[in-house]
């Protein structure tokens, strides 16, 4: 009986198509295989019964995994599609997310919004869009339930700042000294939803959120 090295000088595995050349052994090729198996046995020692159902187990293995990556790839689409759709209905709802984004316009900067689970003491810090510290605040302390702060957009000498982006982060001071971080808040309307590569944004108040740092979505405010 031919063995498999034999039938590979035959009809190797990578063998030139008009599509190109193909690498893996595909129900195809196994089934040219097959036949050029059965074409070029030995007829002393034709194929026993037993190797020849073993090989077609192969092909009806080989079939069914096909079919299951075919149908895999097929819920994979029709997911994605809904899970788009299903976001997209967000556009116009009101929406609150988790928020750090300090936008200085003529000199002024928003009120932002932050909860706390309970009385504590908070430290304001606010970085350029380099990520250099350029100002800290304590805002001393506060009770539980939702705070607001106010930036002037001066930095901690005082001197006005120009108009940019800038981050900021709220803490906590523990009893022991060290700080927890505070999420702060943003809402608003949400006036587009955006699709990039694998990954999905939310507009509002004219900002990017990921859809990850959605807190709260609403008909109304």
């Amino acid at each position: 009986m031919m063995n498999w090295i034999q039938m590979n000088s035959i009809y190797p595995t990578n063998v030139t198509r008009e599509n190109g050349i193909k690498k893996e052994l595909d129900k195809e090729a196994f089934l040219e295989l097959l036949v050029t198996q059965l074409k070029n046995q030995d007829p002393l020692e034709p194929l026993k019964d037993r190797e020849f159902i073993a090989q077609m187990t192969q092909l009806s293995t080989l079939e069914q995994i096909t079919n299951m990556s075919e149908s895999v790839q097929k819920f994979v689409e029709s997911s994605a599609s809904l899970y788009r759709a299903q976001v997209s209905s967000m556009v116009g709802k009101y929406a609150v997310v988790k928020s750090n984004i300090l936008e200085l316009k003529n000199g002024n900067a928003s009120t932002q919004v932050f909860k706390l689970e309970e009385p504590s003491h908070v430290i304001l810090k606010i970085y350029d869009e380099n990520g250099k510290l350029v100002k800290e605040e304590d805002l001393g302390n506060l009770n539980a339930g939702m705070q607001t702060f106010l930036w002037d957009g001066r930095n901690k000498d005082g001197v006005k700042l120009p108009d940019g982006n800038y981050t900021f982060n709220l803490y906590s001071v523990e009893r022991d000294g060290s700080l927890t971080e505070i999420s702060a808040m943003d809402g608003g309307k949400v006036e587009a939803v955006q699709f990039r590569d694998n990954d999905v944004y939310v507009l509002v108040n004219g900002n990017l959120y990921p859809i990850s740092s959605i807190i709260e979505i609403s008909e109304e405010g």
